[in-house]
């Protein structure tokens, strides 16, 4: 049997230091999660326009081919704006261009995400959000 004097101290548990230090890095990584994880779901609603401009520059190009001219009426294109979430796409046209629009508020402030599209094809962002 050993036996314990009354000054000796027992070595159990963690100092207040250690649990300290374990907490500061745990509040870093949380951080660090939350923000990539926001910038992630960012960048998957942002493909998301991208994919609607493309559908409509092809609507576009079918309705060029039939007309030789574009059109702005969404509903003679077949192209319906109404089922894309994040943003909301409109288009203007003239016999020989077209330029569509999608726009989409991403993370709840005054900035609106912007993305266009022309005849030639390629979504460029105006406005990252």
């Amino acid at each position: 049997m050993i036996l314990r004097f009354r000054g000796e101290k027992s070595k159990k548990g963690f100092t207040i230091i250690e649990l300290s230090i374990v907490l500061v890095i745990t509040g870093i990584l949380a951080t660090l999660a939350v923000t990539t994880y926001s910038a992630l779901t960012k960048k998957a609603k942002r493909v998301q326009a991208k994919i609607a401009l493309k559908h409509l520059a092809k609507a576009e190009y079918i309705y060029f081919s039939e007309h030789d001219s574009y059109t702005d009426d969404s509903i003679v294109l077949d192209f319906d704006p109404i089922v894309y979430d994040y943003y909301t796409i409109s288009v203007e046209a003239s016999q020989h261009d077209f330029t569509g629009k999608a726009e989409g508020n991403l993370d709840s402030d005054s900035t609106l995400d912007t993305w266009v599209i022309h005849k030639d094809g390629n979504p460029v962002s105006l406005i990252l959000d």
